[in-house]
């Protein structure tokens, strides 16, 4: 319908507009504050089909000059009002800008998620396109847990026992080694140490610079410490170290290795592009787990070998192992939900870790300068005391004994919840909102 401006307006008082049948009457100076409507001459009622509760704010800003969001209304479904009113979201008062912020932002946060969900899908799709051998795509699925069927979940079944089966066969292989070296030392008339902790701080030694001579002169522990209690082949089975009783985990071990090695080589078959396999990270973790496994055996042929070389490093990544976890959880939603909203809050996280970091840096230097030296022997050891509280933890191996000293650690665990507590919830809400999007469509599929 064409609409021209008001023109006699000075011989109407009020205009009546029917909104979802129900009558509000604004006087002509009222109705200025509504620039998308336009009134005709000669008439001054005007119907329009829209909800009700959303303009009974809207009329109080006309007669009042006060807007605010209706408790009961949702709030993208108000602005959308205002926007067909010609009302613009500016005139919110103060008191409704947090739910209007609050809104605006978890809406940005969606439209990325879904646009990240559709690109992923869409590049599966384009893979799947091009994938020209039909047993190829097929074990590609199997392999990749890319749909339900019986085989696809059979094998998926198969990989994580494996995994788990390599974790733990790890994690109980160090147990019989540690009671083997306990006895040990019992029939050579050391000491045993079961039953008693000794608290170190894993500092790396750095003996030749002068001021750590400095500081072992003033009494500290630092240039003492090295940043792993002892050599790995302490601690990782070797056939050196076997017996029949234990040697089924290196049997373990060789088992789980060439599965995954297997594993390796089918994916890098099957997989629609090798340029974007290598793109993915947890591919590239697979990878460097798998060379870490067979650096092991090159520490197995040093023993057998007796070779004295140094090979500690390629022990040392036998830690990485646990990464193959990832495998598992790479395909449940909340863990894709859990990286994305890591993320996406990154600033907010790394403004947290600042604040964590300035506050380690401030305490320390002040309980250093306050407290004895046996209790402190340097700032970087007040540096773990610092962390410890302000992330409340608390493990107890440091406590400060002056007066000073407990006000200043009293600050510092304060000042770590109120960082935490004020950055945290903002990831919460970011991977609450995005959970629950993402549930609600898998329950429509």
């Amino acid at each position: 319908m064409a609409h021209t401006k008001l023109t006699k307006m000075d011989t109407v008082e009020n205009i009546t507009l029917n909104i979802g049948g129900f009558p509000f009457k604004i006087t002509k100076d009222a109705i200025c504050r509504l620039p998308n409507f336009t009134a005709m001459s000669n008439k001054t009622e005007y119907s329009f089909d829209r909800p009700r509760q959303c303009f009974d704010a809207i009329y109080n800003y006309c007669v009042l000059g006060k807007l605010h969001i209706p408790p009961t209304v949702c709030t993208g479904e108000f602005l959308e009002e205002l926007d067909f009113w010609g009302v613009k979201a500016e005139k919110l008062e103060k008191c409704c800008h947090h739910r209007y912020v609050l809104f605006m932002r978890e809406q940005e946060n969606l439209r990325g998620f879904i646009n990240c969900t559709e690109k992923e899908e869409d590049q599966n799709d384009a893979a799947e396109k091009f994938q020209n051998n039909g047993a190829k795509s097929r074990l590609w699925n199997i392999l990749d847990n890319r749909d339900r069927k019986l085989e696809t979940k059979g094998y998926f079944v198969l990989s994580t026992a494996v995994i788990l089966l390599a974790i733990f066969g790890v994690a109980l292989s160090t147990v019989s080694l540690t009671l083997e070296n306990n006895n040990t030392a019992l029939n050579s008339g050391q000491a045993s140490t079961i039953g008693t902790t000794e608290y170190t701080t894993p500092m790396l030694s750095t003996t030749g610079a002068g001021w750590m001579n400095e500081s072992n002169k003033n009494g500290s522990k630092f240039s003492e410490e090295k940043m792993f209690s002892n050599s790995a082949r302490e601690k990782v089975l070797s056939m050196r170290d076997a017996d029949p009783d234990t040697r089924w985990f290196l049997y373990v071990e060789h088992f789980t290795n060439a599965f995954f090695t297997m594993e390796l080589i089918a994916r890098l078959v099957c997989c629609p592009s090798l340029a974007r396999y290598f793109r993915g990270y947890l591919n590239l973790v697979d990878i460097i787990v798998l060379v870490a496994s067979f650096g092991r055996y090159i520490v197995l042929l040093a023993d057998m070998t007796g070779s004295s070389t140094n090979a500690d490093p390629l022990l040392y990544l036998q830690m990485l192992r646990v990464l193959r976890l990832l495998r598992i959880i790479e395909n449940v939603p909340a863990f894709k939900i859990l990286c994305y909203s890591v993320r996406l809050e990154r600033k907010d996280l790394m403004t947290m870790l600042l604040f964590l970091f300035m506050g380690m840096l401030l305490f320390s230097n002040f309980l250093y300068f306050v407290e004895d030296n046996e209790d402190f022997p340097s700032i970087p050891d007040a540096w773990w005391f610092s962390i410890v509280t302000m992330t409340t933890v608390g493990f107890g191996d440091m406590v400060p004994k002056t007066a000073v000293g407990r006000i200043i650690g009293a600050m510092c665990a304060l000042s770590g919840v109120l960082f935490i507590s004020l950055t945290i919830p903002i990831f919460v809400n970011t991977f609450q909102s995005l959970y629950l999007y993402a549930s609600f469509k898998s329950n429509r599929l």
